[in-house]
């Protein structure tokens, strides 16, 4: 997979899912193999995914360096991933890897990508289909 074929991707993903009411994307191309990739989601319960993935596209694949992964409704924060190295994360057995939630508590987590994320979101999201 190269750096285009993942864009192409993470539109489709976005527009997998039905809570979805609408969403922007940012293509920043440093090179042909890199790229800052930065957006918002708005679902349909007027809740809003900010997020940003800085990726080099490798021999190995496509290398995701950093990550974050903000769920808000209006300036609340829901719950953030990211991998910063954050120093109050520094103690966490996933770090870089941790979740930042509402009540400014962080927890361990895996390395989540941006699906991971949407069904987190749509299991919680206000609106739901009937």
């Amino acid at each position: 997979m190269n750096i285009n074929d993942y864009i192409v991707q993470i539109e489709s993903l976005i527009n997998s899912f039905p809570i979805v009411s609408s969403y922007n994307l940012t293509i920043d191309r440093k090179t042909d193999d890199i790229v800052f990739i930065s957006g918002n989601i708005e679902f349909r319960d007027g809740s809003i995914l900010d997020f940003k993935e800085f990726l080099e596209n490798t021999e190995q694949g496509i290398e995701k360096y950093k990550y974050g992964y903000n769920y808000r409704i209006s300036s609340n924060i829901l719950f953030r991933y990211d991998n910063a190295p954050d120093p109050r994360a520094k103690e966490l057995k996933s770090f870089p890897y941790h979740k930042h939630l509402n009540n400014n508590e962080i927890t361990e987590s895996k390395q989540v990508d941006l699906k991971n994320v949407l069904e987190e979101i749509e299991k919680t999201c206000l609106f739901k289909e009937e």
